[in-house]
């Protein structure tokens, strides 16, 4: 009983200091979002994982009467290819469409390692009318990057035909300083009650996010690259993209001796199979050589005995094959 009373009573001192913030105007960005939206909270048909107000949970593909075709559901996916997919995902602020030395992560390593694992958890369980839809923690730099403040990252992800797919509905949210010092002020800490994670929509974008998240090598935009396509959402061919951030995270000194050593053994394959054809050509001349003699198409003598010389030289046969092979030649005079 006593936690209860405890827990509404943060609950009640969060949205108070939600309106006195507001009413007292302050000019910050996220207020909006700071609003518990408790009239369209997603609904949670089967959690994956939950840890206070982080989550990974099946949803249903659409609310409010939407439909969509059924997604590739449940399927298997490689936990560390999701991994290393979700690590190559940056954003562009400015909301361009190619990679740039301006874009940073969209998430974390630990929360890529995180959302990997549980992602290909859940699709494998989900069905084809379900979504996956999570909430992840991690920590922003402030004050010169002297101090970390912790932020929030939302969104939907859902598999079909053949792709991954992710909408971003809330992106690195941060609480209002001003009110996360108020509560304090009053021994409210750790109450994110008054914050409301996005899960992101098929129907429309509601992620406030500034700018787009970058277009690279297994990355795309539902509907294409132009103006008209959502930068929220993307389609991520979740092989490529792996295999694209596996690769440059290999200096480029390792790269390119890497890429000679291909070069060096594809190289040598050749060779070796214009050998093997070569031994071939040669091994059928030996058997004209031991056939010869006598007419029936053999060859001369001068072309049995040039033959010969030229397996020696390319050291094909010893000098002593050589002497006895020419013997045997000389024989036929």
């Amino acid at each position: 009983m006593k936690m209860s009373l405890q827990h509404a009573v943060r609950n009640v001192v969060g949205i108070v200091w939600i309106a006195l913030a507001l009413a007292a105007g302050m000019g910050n960005a996220h207020a909006l979002d700071l609003l518990p939206d408790i009239f369209d909270k997603p609904k949670i048909n089967k959690s994956i994982w939950k840890l206070q107000e982080q989550y990974v949970a099946l949803t249903p593909q659409g609310t409010k009467g939407e439909t969509y075709p059924p997604n590739a559901h449940p399927v298997t996916l490689d936990g560390d290819d999701i991994q290393d997919a979700f690590r190559s995902l940056e954003l562009w602020d400015k909301g361009g469409f190619f990679r740039n030395e301006d874009a940073h992560p969209v998430f974390t390593t630990s929360q890529s390692e995180m959302l990997g694992r549980l992602i290909a958890e859940g699709l494998l369980k989900a069905k084809p009318n379900e979504d996956l839809i999570f909430t992840v923690r991690g920590y922003g730099g402030v004050v010169l990057d002297t101090m970390k403040e912790r932020e929030w990252t939302s969104g939907r992800v859902f598999y079909a035909d053949g792709k991954l797919n992710l909408i971003i509905g809330t992106l690195k949210l941060k609480k209002d300083r001003g009110i996360r010092n108020a509560e304090a002020a009053h021994g409210v800490i750790d109450n994110y009650n008054d914050l409301y994670f996005d899960p992101g929509s098929r129907s429309k974008q509601t992620s406030k996010m500034q700018g787009r998240i970058v277009a690279s090598a297994g990355v795309s935009y539902l509907g294409g690259e132009d103006d008209t396509a959502r930068p929220d959402w993307v389609v991520i061919d979740i092989s490529t993209a792996a295999l694209a951030y596996r690769e440059g995270q290999i200096p480029e000194e390792q790269r390119k001796t890497t890429e000679k050593s291909k070069q060096e053994a594809a190289k040598l394959t050749l060779e070796r199979r214009q050998m093997r054809e070569e031994m071939a050509r040669l091994r059928q001349q030996i058997k004209e050589l031991q056939d010869g003699g006598g007419g029936g198409g053999a060859k001369s003598l001068e072309d049995r005995l040039a033959t010969l010389q030229q397996l020696r030289e390319k050291k094909l046969i010893t000098d002593q094959e050589y002497a006895q092979r020419r013997d045997e030649i000389l024989k036929d005079i």
